[in-house]
């Protein structure tokens, strides 16, 4: 009787110590499986890609001006002539309607869809970007392969950096809970070459690295080293993770000596220089098969500000392979 008593006396404090297990198991963060990033249309590689705005001339994202879906159409007919997918920034109505005309046209392209997030945006207008993601990768699971949360809202220079980590970890374990994709932030190497960019690393399923030899001030003849040298430091760094080289380009025009940042810098633009690195960039690419997002398709003059005496001729208006009217570069003739 004594030892029957003792075991119902045992109960409660057993039950309490089932539920308090459950409850640290139901919030603690789940077992960490990393997903698999290697981008393949019909059994074969499609990783040398390019990021896409669908923004044309008097069209931008303030001014509250989509581009139509035809002109979506034709941007995406000249994109899958050469590439099979393209990196998107934001989750919103524009990003809706491109997938749409991809899978309404079946076009042969598949997407790494972006959630942007700023330290310039309230937390509700970033979660606003994370469930709007969320909906565009479920929607369109065929065609969006990966997603991306933030594009270098870590590294020191940015000017929307975010400053709460702890966050931006929140919306990544959010991302991954909802969706099948694999998941990464976007940022530059100046980040990810710093210690504390392995709370980010050891959250994500590969690295989106950004690297641009002209804005360190490389010259044309050693941009293709000075990329090599920094992907593979960074693929040292982060030996278990796909490096995936997410941003890198050569602009066709620049502003020269007017005592701004671009304007000491020594690599010269043009078509001409700009064709030198695309076909050198595009071979290491290849020969390597580094996944890649080359930086840009399409000019995009709503970028870079209108101060100073020439900002039609800033870098940041120019690093599209085609013209904003879809003229193509000397690259791509």
């Amino acid at each position: 009787m004594l030892n029957i008593m003792k075991q119902w006396l045992f109960l409660p404090f057993a039950f309490a110590l089932i539920m308090t297990t459950y409850s640290d198991s139901s919030t603690a963060a789940p077992t960490f499986v990393k997903r698999t990033f290697n981008p393949t249309m019909n059994g074969e590689w499609i990783g040398n890609g390019i990021s896409y705005g669908a923004f044309r001339d008097g069209e931008s994202p303030d001014s509250g001006t989509l581009t139509s879906k035809a002109h979506i159409l034709e941007d995406l007919q000249i994109i899958a002539k050469r590439w099979h997918i393209i990196r998107m920034y934001s989750a919103d109505e524009q990003a809706q309607h491109i997938l749409e005309v991809i899978q309404k046209h079946r076009l042969p392209i598949q997407v790494m869809q972006g959630a942007w997030i700023s330290g310039l945006q309230t937390d509700e207008q970033n979660q606003k970007q994370i469930d709007f993601v969320i909906q565009l990768a479920n929607q369109f699971p065929d065609i969006v392969i990966a997603i991306n949360v933030g594009n270098e809202i870590f590294v020191d220079w940015s000017a929307h950096k975010v400053s709460d980590m702890d966050k931006v970890v929140q919306y990544i374990r959010q991302v991954r809970r909802q969706v099948k994709q694999a998941v990464t932030v976007n940022d530059d190497y100046n980040f990810w070459n710093k210690p504390h960019a392995k709370t980010i690393a050891n959250e994500v399923d590969f690295i989106g690295l950004h690297a641009y030899a002209f804005w360190n001030n490389q010259t044309l003849d050693n941009s293709i080293a000075w990329t090599a040298s920094i992907y593979e430091d960074i693929q040292k760094r982060f030996p278990s993770h796909t490096v995936a080289l997410c941003e890198s380009g050569w602009p066709t025009s620049r502003i020269y000596g007017d005592g701004s940042y671009e304007g000491s810098l020594i690599g010269k633009a043009g078509e001409a220089e700009q064709n030198t690195f695309f076909q050198a960039y595009n071979a290491w690419i290849n020969k390597n098969k580094i996944i890649s997002f080359y930086f840009e398709a399409f000019d995009e003059n709503w970028k870079g500000g209108f101060d100073g005496e020439k900002p039609m001729l800033k870098a940041e208006k120019h690093w599209g392979l085609y013209k904003s009217n879809r003229t193509a570069k000397l690259a791509v003739k």
